[in-house]
């Protein structure tokens, strides 16, 4: 089969000394093409610190007994909460806040931390009245988007626990029946 030449342009010829058509390989980056590492890298302890901040004030909130939303959660649950319950979720949330700070063992912490955002979820199907009106779950009261922005955060957990590591110390190759050793790195000054 062949291609007709009206179905595909001829290459335009461009004047001596002019730049070359559309961006190549050695075209200059744009500013936000230079920036959008650094901004990327940063962005991601900005959301992680600022997750951890969440769920710390929050809990904080709830530990001191001036958290809004201590009704609804002692409505929701489907046990007797004493007055013992509100106060100890919120010290389980300033501990998930400080983990999430942290960076430590994400693996571990990205199930409890989804599990704990998922958990706010129950408003919806216990108590639906409270996060719909008119029994449209298309018409959120403020409870319901109280809870639904939860999907934002419970995004923002897995982006920032399921980020790649930090690379790993370098192993030297190995002569065959040997084990192999990690390379000492030389020290920063």
């Amino acid at each position: 089969m062949t291609v007709s030449s009206q179905v595909i342009p001829a290459a335009t010829t461009s004047a001596p000394g002019a730049p070359a058509p559309g961006p190549g390989p050695s075209a200059p980056l744009g500013l936000f093409d230079r920036l959008a590492p650094r901004l990327h890298q940063y962005g991601l302890g900005a959301l992680r610190a600022g997750l951890g901040g969440v769920f710390v004030w929050f809990g904080v909130l709830k530990v001191i007994g001036l958290s809004p939303a201590a009704a609804l959660v002692v409505a929701v649950v489907p046990f007797p909460a004493g007055s013992w319950f509100v106060p100890a979720l919120g010290w389980g949330e300033v501990a998930l806040g400080l983990w999430l700070v942290s960076g430590r063992a994400r693996a571990v912490a990205l199930p409890v931390l989804a599990a704990h955002l998922c958990g706010t979820f129950a408003v919806l199907v216990l108590t639906p009245s409270v996060a719909f009106a008119h029994a449209n779950p298309l018409l959120l009261t403020l409870v319901g988007e109280f809870v639904v922005k939860n999907v934002v955060l419970l995004a923002g957990v897995v982006v920032v626990t399921t980020r790649p590591g930090r690379p790993t110390r370098p192993v030297r190759p190995t002569r065959p029946g040997r084990p192999a050793a990690p390379r000492e790195l030389p020290e920063r000054s």
